[in-house]
């Protein structure tokens, strides 16, 4: 049996081999000592049993501040700026505007301020992609990953 890396964050898959979540190596360790999961790569465990869990889609999650930046890859959604960012609504709260995430979206402070209360048709800014929520944390979390063996168990 391969050894888990210290320090490294191990993905868990389902018996149906769908990803479910995130651990870090002392739990894996210990999930593979009780032959609970086996081991699939240095990364990726896979559970022995199948875990039924609850369908719940991205929409259902509220938005935090840390998933729209990572949604938004750290980039202003104007003008592709990577500092001094913040997060904007497309419609303002003064006009109505929620805290969903097809409202929110990543914003330099310049473009923030610039934008103000305005709606976008009445700017000349524009979105470089429509905000809209993604289909869980762990999709997410695998998309943004830039551990190559992950990628493979990406379904949607």
């Amino acid at each position: 049996m391969e050894i888990v890396e210290p320090h490294s964050t191990i993905l868990v898959l389902n018996s149906s081999y769908e990803p479910i979540h995130f651990t870090n190596w002392k739990r894996a360790i210990v999930l593979l000592f009780k032959e609970k999961a086996k081991l699939i790569t240095k990364r990726i465990i896979r559970l022995v049993n199948y875990v039924k869990l609850p369908f719940t889609h991205g929409k259902t999650d509220y938005p935090t501040r840390s998933m729209i930046y990572k949604r938004d890859d750290n980039e202003c959604q104007y003008c592709g700026s990577k500092t001094n960012l913040t997060i904007d609504h497309v419609i303002p709260r003064s006009r109505g505007g929620e805290d969903t995430w097809e409202n929110l979206v990543t914003c330099c402070a310049s473009c923030n301020s610039k934008k103000g209360n305005l709606l976008l048709k009445e700017t000349n800014m524009a979105l470089k992609k429509i905000p809209h929520a993604p289909f869980s944390k762990v999709v997410l979390d695998l998309q943004k990953s830039r551990v190559a063996e992950w990628k493979e168990y990406i379904f949607v």
